[in-house]
């Protein structure tokens, strides 16, 4: 039962998705999948720690929100796990995200620093402020695979920072529409000022339409880069565009909670299933 409440609280599959990104980076820059050493290690532990400690920092400051909101599914609302063990074990994870990347390399730690800083920021007080707390989501979906990259190599690649690229734009579209879905409780409970309540709700979810609208066309873009077009691979990348596409057409069409709701578990998806296809491009 702790089990399963922990890890809801910590969103543990987020975890296991930054982990493959970092994955992905390596593996591409390589040009093979790395061997598993305690390099490799440590390198997949750094963004599950962070993730993990932010997640439970955030629910720990948005208990009154997610109360509000009728999040009921949340731990700390229901009171499965206490608000106590959510900050202290936020802090205990994203101490140890910085410590293990030090054991990296220098690169490694500077990034690990900075954003577990801004996840700290963000969860205190970018979250309420108009399109930083959204932009700062989105960078944190992409700069797994910058940090992939710095774990092998001192040289930038162009396929990493495509990857970033399409990870900060399904990041920032998806953390839009989750603003719409909390309006009701960041304007009660924390006076947020975020993007849907600055321009209203449909506006907004237009703007993350955009978004989504932008993605698709830019996943070709590591194919042309040089990555290898095998049929596995593009056939991914391919289903994961068509979910884009019908969950851009939902939040449009309709902007209710269950949508909206619907839409965000569908963008997770439908990037996993691209990143998968990226993988075996390079496997």
């Amino acid at each position: 039962m702790f089990v399963k409440e922990f890890l809801k609280l910590t969103r543990f599959e987020h975890a296991i998705m930054l982990a493959i990104a970092v994955f992905i980076g390596e593996t591409i820059v390589l040009g093979h999948a790395p061997d598993f050493t305690l390099l490799i290690l440590l390198s997949l532990l750094v963004p599950v720690f962070s993730e993990m400690g932010s997640f439970a920092l955030n629910d720990y400051l948005d208990i009154e929100t997610d109360k509000i909101n009728k999040k009921k599914d949340r731990p700390l609302v229901s009171g499965t796990i206490s608000p106590q063990f959510a900050f202290n074990f936020a802090w205990f994870a994203i101490i140890i995200s910085i410590v293990l990347s030090f054991f990296i390399n220098s690169f490694a730690f500077a990034i690990a620093l900075v954003f577990n800083l801004l996840a700290i920021a963000y969860n205190y007080k970018l979250k309420d402020l108009p399109l930083l707390g959204n932009i700062y989501i989105g960078l944190s979906m992409a700069i797994p695979f910058i940090f992939g990259n710095f774990v092998v190599s001192d040289q930038l690649n162009s396929i990493a920072i495509i990857l970033a690229l399409l990870g900060f734009i399904s990041g920032l579209a998806r953390e839009i529409v989750k603003s719409v879905q909390d309006v009701e409780g960041d304007k009660k409970a924390r006076s947020s000022r975020t993007l849907p309540i600055i321009i209203g709700e449909k506006p907004a979810t237009y703007v993350a339409a955009l978004l989504y609208m932008l993605f698709v066309p830019l996943t070709i873009l590591p194919f042309i880069l040089g990555l290898k077009q095998a049929l596995p691979s593009i056939l991914l990348v391919g289903i994961g565009d068509v979910m884009v596409i019908y969950m851009m057409v939902s939040i449009v069409s309709d902007q209710q909670a269950k949508t909206l709701k619907k839409a965000r578990n569908l963008s997770l998806l439908a990037l996993f299933i691209g990143l998968v296809g990226y993988l075996v491009a390079v496997l």
